[in-house]
């Protein structure tokens, strides 16, 4: 175990308390007290496309993320967080605007777009708040779905969005956290080093890559690596790349996962870089460090690859929450079991800063009592719905989900065939959604189905109400720097590669 894992497994570096003074916030002329400042700083890191099952403080048996399992000991897991939408740009919409994304309307764009959605002018993002308390506000991002073009700067001091290694992402975030003249801060890191295509570095390959593989996908690697670094990152997904995916092999897909699993190793030991510097100085005190993804990522589990449907493997993502050393010492660490939304960061990140969200009509919910009483929940959040949907141009398909009370309940549509597909699933007796129970008559069953159909109706209509109180976002173009950049992600067209799998007609 290196030194910063000893460090952060078994020692506090530096205990002082956090600042928890009280302040007041003055609205249409009448004080109320604000929160306590239980955190002066926070640090977000979106991980897109990092699959909940794929680290190892979530189960996985192959070492994936010392670094972060290091970190989860010292935290406060989440182990039920699920993404309000399994893409990059509504997923994000609804982590910074605390709204749904029927709500929000965000959705992906593709290189084939002329024009793309922008948020709301009638929904508050997390930055914007903390910006409007004085707070630092700062986003290290890799572009492509999320980008200024989209307004999801709002509220950012410094917005540097960039499509390359994480590496560099990370060397920008540390230059601005550590200089000089840095006070209370909110930032966020983004990198899209876990994106198709999986293309860890060189060394990384042996240890998680079956050898003995000679297939089509072998040469395509070399290919790629034979390049320089940067050359590599910015050719992205080919044209090739997919090619005859349809007709992939088990040896195929398990080396894309192979893959996969490496540059989750990569991603993680770049994070250490940035744990570092938070829990070895001063900074360990006062600073919370959240970690999540925005989606995960398919391998053929449902018929498709990449992330164009909302089954588990594409909605259950990490979401663990470091608090600084004194919250540490008084219990606030442990496994959360009760199920949560990343709608549910915002509040939280602004009620541990010490900052009202009141007025701003967030639909998520704070994690605070949570985070101060794992696995003592109040009764309430046990009996929680997750929703989640997606929207995809052209077409379009639509996409939504529910999971309630260990059930969920998927519909999908799509319009230009006018077809529908419904699934049922009892997530904890198949929590690998292969047993569709959307025929059954067992009486359990039929009851939990029409429950689940109905507060899913219950919900799109709220979201549509929402939407009209919060108005429409505008249109911003596609130009050619952001088109390039959506094709080096592999965003080509509508849909994603391969086959739904499953699914019957209504």
């Amino acid at each position: 175990m290196g030194s910063w894992l000893v460090c952060l497994a078994l020692c506090g570096c530096g205990d002082s308390a956090p600042d928890g003074a009280s302040g007041s916030e003055v609205e249409g002329g009448a004080e109320r007290q604000a929160p306590p400042v239980l955190a002066r700083n926070v640090l977000l890191v979106s991980l897109d496309t990092v699959r909940a099952d794929r680290l190892e403080s979530y189960g996985y048996r192959v070492q994936t993320s010392p670094n972060l399992d290091a970190l989860a000991r010292r935290s406060v897991l989440f182990e039920r967080a699920q993404a309000q939408a399994p893409q990059t740009a509504p997923s994000h919409a609804s982590l910074f605007t605390s709204e749904y994304p029927g709500a929000h309307q965000i959705i992906n764009a593709h290189s084939s777009a002329s024009t793309l959605f922008t948020l709301p002018t009638g929904v508050t993002t997390l930055a914007e708040l903390l910006q409007g308390q004085g707070i630092d506000t700062a986003a290290f991002v890799s572009g492509g779905n999320l980008t200024r073009r989209m307004e999801m700067d709002r509220g950012f001091d410094v917005w540097d969005e960039r499509n390359e290694d994480v590496s560099g992402r990370v060397d920008a975030l540390l230059e601005w956290m550590l200089a000089p003249e840095r006070g209370r801060f909110f930032a966020t890191l983004h990198t899209y080093q876990t994106h198709a295509p999986y293309l860890p570095p060189r060394e990384l390959v042996p240890r998680f890559v079956a050898a003995d593989y000679d297939g089509p996908l072998r040469e395509r690697l070399d290919r790629y690596l034979a390049l320089p670094a940067e050359e590599a990152w910015q050719g992205a997904v080919g044209p090739d790349y997919w090619d005859g995916m349809l007709e992939y092999t088990d040896a195929d897909v398990a080396f894309l996962s192979d893959l996969y699993d490496a540059e989750i190793a990569y991603l993680d030991d770049q994070l250490r870089r940035v744990l570092e510097v938070v829990f070895k100085s001063e900074r360990a005190a006062d600073t919370v460090v959240v970690v999540l993804a925005d989606h995960g990522e398919e391998f053929k589990d449902h018929g498709k690859f990449q992330h164009d449907q909302v089954f588990q493997e594409l909605l259950h993502v990490p979401l663990i929450m470091r608090l600084p050393n004194e919250l540490e010492k008084q219990g606030w660490r442990g496994r959360v079991p009760e199920p949560v939304e990343l709608v549910d960061v915002a509040p939280t990140v602004a009620e541990l800063m010490g900052v009202s969200s009141e007025g701003t009509g967030w639909a998520g919910r704070s994690l605070v009592p949570l985070l101060r009483h794992p696995g003592r929940a109040p009764a309430d959040w046990a009996d929680r719905p997750q929703y989640s949907e997606l929207v995809i141009e052209p077409g379009p398909k639509y996409y939504q989900s529910i999971a309630w009370r260990g059930w969920k309940y998927v519909y999908a549509w799509q319009k230009d065939i006018d077809h529908e597909w419904e699934w049922f699933f009892h997530l904890g007796h198949d929590p690998g959604e292969t047993q569709n129970l959307i025929h059954s008559e067992e009486p359990e069953v039929v009851e939990a189905r029409e429950r689940l159909k109905e507060q899913l109706f219950r919900h799109t209509e709220e979201t549509v109400g929402k939407a009209a109180r919060v108005g429409e976002g505008g249109a911003a173009e596609v130009d050619d720097g952001m088109r390039q950049t959506l094709e080096q992600l592999g965003y080509h067209g509508s849909g994603g590669a391969g086959r739904p799998d499953g699914g019957d007609r209504r």
